[in-house]
């Protein structure tokens, strides 16, 4: 009977074991070839770049616990890097991809192979150049990185735990479908950029969207894009005391902001003095529905602003962002912040027809929407008509809601799912202080000191290990393994700025629309702050800084290395709004490859 009871549990276990999911870590190797085109993904021809003769790029997969290995061949005319946003690189910063900080770029004919762990990191990411601006001339794509399997997640709170409903999002969970909004320029970006230099026109307005990589151009009336813009003249008009109106792009005149009246706005195409809008007729993205739930993988790919999501006629639940499951929320209505990623739910239950999914701009300067369809109808060539009839819009071209009561996503309320991802309690062993500002016509600063990062700098020795790193947008806070960081940045500018810190996620501890008004956190809460959130706040790698107030990001430094925090959107960090943080870097030097350093 003894060895009976033996051999019986030895089956138990035997089958137990081989019952969970074989998940063994594995290297993904990946090519990138970058090459020039000419192409029209809107309906207007310029000069695009292209990875493997797409944009966006070509997915880079894995499961959680796997190392990546993409080999990037550059067959541009431009310098380039890649960064891969939101992956921490931990114990690798030098394939962090950011010139002058953790590698010098690779020239045109030359290759670089980035090699890095997934351990610890799941979700949605994405990679793109680093260099000036050159991923909104198309060099971007996206990072999946699918959970471990004793990873907590939510899916049964938003199933009401039906079985059938939870395998279908755990199914979906393998590869969501992309739904990648980016903005579009008339011109490259280097061309943009020189306009900026020399006439002092910080470039407010785009184009218009692309959402996986297509779109097209749209003429609203002047009447719609008004009635749209309201809130936003009034705004303008309260900051500068002008009355200001919108040209046929939507786009706002802020040539009040300028002080150089001198200038042929109209020729240069300024905000404001955009050519007349033409409409083209190019192809939209067509998502079609294959079953009761439908998993987005939702990513801001733009470099210029942020967007209002909405999909006519359904619930939108936010299951994950910036690469961490939350609590999760049910929404009509998401925003979708610069370089941000969102995993999302939609219950897709009805029987037929076509429903508009809106990506809507949140800037002041602009009034901007584009649109991809979500069809339960057999794919067609031919595209649906512009608008679909429904009484089932959530939001507006310029992304206001239709009802005041409309459920919106609240950035603020995205705690964790797993309750573990907490920040730590009590005082920071170290707090830096530091500034958004724009300190001239076309300068935007980081630093208290309104010290610029201009592009020159991505040519230099990178900070990771060159001997002199006293630069006056380095930070030298003497942080070591371990210590407790809190960042407190004070907005003193109109704009809001999506900062982005690398190699670390953290937690956003206190965020409001004034400035903190504390040395400390630990000051804030002697004197009874209450935008102090030390008990469920959200966990991120990139995260909004409101106009005129603040936000405090904690973190914990695990990640010895340098570390660039930097503003989102492209135009302000070529124009200086970046800072380095050096973090107990003595002790990653000696291991870092010959081959990077000698590159």
């Amino acid at each position: 009977m003894r060895s009976f009871a033996i051999t019986t549990m030895a089956k138990c276990l035997l089958l137990f074991f081989l019952a969970l999911p074989v998940y063994s870590a594995v290297l993904r190797e990946y090519a990138l070839n970058l090459t020039s085109s000419y192409q029209a993904p809107n309906g207007f021809y310029r000069e695009m770049f292209l990875i493997n003769n797409q944009h966006p790029g070509p997915l880079i997969e894995a499961d959680e616990g796997d190392t990546i290995s993409a080999t990037v061949f550059n067959d541009l005319q431009v310098p380039i890097t890649i960064h891969f946003h939101g992956i921490r690189q931990h114990g690798t910063p030098w394939m962090d991809g950011t010139p002058g900080v953790s590698q010098r770029p690779i020239f045109p004919g030359e290759s670089f192979t980035y090699k890095f762990t997934t351990e610890g990191q799941y979700g949605s990411y994405w990679y793109h150049a680093h260099m000036r601006s050159y991923y909104q001339d198309g060099i971007k794509g996206p990072v999946y990185i699918r959970p471990a399997p004793d990873t907590l997640r939510p899916y049964d709170v938003v199933t009401e735990r039906n079985e059938t409903a939870t395998r279908i999002l755990r199914a979906q969970e393998i590869n969501p479908t992309p739904l990648y909004v980016m903005d579009w320029n008339k011109l490259p970006t280097d061309a943009m950029y020189q306009k900026t230099i020399n006439y002092g026109i910080d470039p407010a307005c785009i184009l218009g969207y692309l959402i996986n990589g297509k779109g097209r151009v749209t003429c609203p009336s002047n009447e719609t894009i008004a009635a749209a813009g309201v809130s936003r003249l009034a705004s303008f008009r309260r900051t500068t005391g002008v009355q200001s109106k919108f040209d046929s792009l939507g786009c706002l005149d802020i040539s009040a902001l300028y002080g150089n009246p001198g200038i042929d706005h109209a020729a240069l195409e300024a905000p404001g003095y955009s050519a007349p809008c033409q409409a083209t007729n190019t192809d939209r993205e067509i998502i079609y529905v294959g079953s009761d739930w439908m998993m987005l993988n939702v990513i801001n790919m733009g470099g210029q602003f942020a967007t209002y999501l909405s999909i006519d006629g359904h619930d939108i639940w936010v299951l994950q962002v910036d690469g961490t499951f939350i609590r999760p929320l049910k929404v009509k209505q998401m925003y979708a912040g610069l370089g941000s990623r969102y995993i999302i739910a939609v219950p897709t239950q009805k029987n037929s027809g076509v429903f508009a999914i809106r990506f809507a701009g949140t800037a002041q300067a602009q009034v901007t929407e584009q649109i991809a369809w979500l069809s339960y109808n057999m794919p067609t060539i031919a595209q649906p008509e512009d608008y679909p009839v429904t009484n089932d819009i959530y939001q507006d071209i310029g992304g206001n809601l239709l009802n005041a009561q409309t459920p919106t996503f609240i950035e603020a309320a995205a705690a964790p799912y797993d309750e573990r991802v907490k920040p730590p309690q009590g005082p920071a062993q170290r707090t830096i202080h530091f500034t958004l500002n724009r300190t001239g016509m076309v300068d935007f600063s980081v630093m208290d000191s309104g010290a610029l990062r201009l592009p020159d700098t991505e040519l230099m020795t990178p900070s990771l290990w060159a001997e002199d790193v006293h630069q006056t947008n380095t930070v030298e806070a003497g942080i070591k393994i371990g210590d407790v960081v809190d960042l407190i940045i004070d907005n003193r500018y109109i704009m809001a700025h999506p900062m982005h810190l690398h190699g670390h996620n953290f937690w956003v501890i206190s965020e409001s629309n004034t400035s903190f008004g504390y040395s400390s956190v630990e000051a804030a809460i002697a004197g009874g702050s209450s935008t102090l959130n030390l008990a469920n706040p959200p966990y991120r790698d990139t995260y909004t800084a409101p106009s005129r107030g603040h936000v405090v990001f904690r973190y914990v430094a695990d990640n010895a290395g340098a570390w660039l925090l930097n503003c989102n959107v492209n135009v302000h960090r070529m124009a200086g709004m970046g800072a380095v943080i050096l973090e107990d870097r003595e002790k990653i030097i000696p291991r870092i490859p010959e081959s990077v350093m000698d590159f």
